[in-house]
């Protein structure tokens, strides 16, 4: 099950598949989400200069609060390329609409989205860790302390072992963040 939530949980500025009912999946860079739908860039309109994406996406990767504030009439201005709600201008020259460039989808249609997301930890991880746990548990029991110490060294050895090596092992992989149900 993927559930709307795992789109929230979306790093701002990833790159993302969006796929509605009825056309073909598209390209695009996340910026945010919330119940109602996901607001993404397209950055494959012809008429954008690199200046143009590489400051779109550092605003949506450090800045998305910036879409947000557009939405309520404002504007934002990086490296003479500027955003607001009448376009997209670079060096005072319009070069997009802002539609174009910022797309706001609802939730009802978007039948899948793909991007990437985190795998939590692995067998493999867990099994290294804990052996290395063990490893510095039995430490103190080889070097002759009491069996209630030596014991407990090396059950929370494994433990914690295990524990960080689960999480240490996290990844992150290219999967479905929502499939509509």
């Amino acid at each position: 099950m993927w559930p709307w939530s795992r789109v929230a949980e979306l790093q701002s500025g990833a790159q993302i598949t969006v796929a509605p009912p009825s056309t073909p999946e598209r390209v695009r860079v996340f910026v945010s989400a919330d119940v109602t739908g996901v607001t993404v860039l397209n950055l494959d309109v012809p008429s954008l200069t690199p200046a143009a994406i590489a400051v779109l996406r550092d605003t949506a990767t450090h800045h998305p609060e910036h879409f947000a504030a557009i939405k309520a009439g404002a504007s934002f201005e990086q490296d003479r390329v500027r955003l607001g709600r009448d376009g997209l201008f670079v060096a005072g020259r319009r070069i997009a609409d802002y539609a174009q460039v910022v797309e706001t989808l609802p939730r009802e249609t978007i039948r899948e989205i793909r991007g990437p997301v985190v795998a939590r930890g692995s067998v493999a991880g867990m099994i290294l860790g804990g052996w290395l746990g063990f490893c510095v548990g039995v430490v103190p029991g080889l070097g002759g302390a009491k069996a209630g110490v030596g014991g407990a060294s090396l059950v929370g050895g494994v433990g914690l072992g295990g524990w960080l090596g689960n999480r240490w092992s996290s990844h992150t992989v290219e999967d479905v963040v929502y499939r509509a149900p």
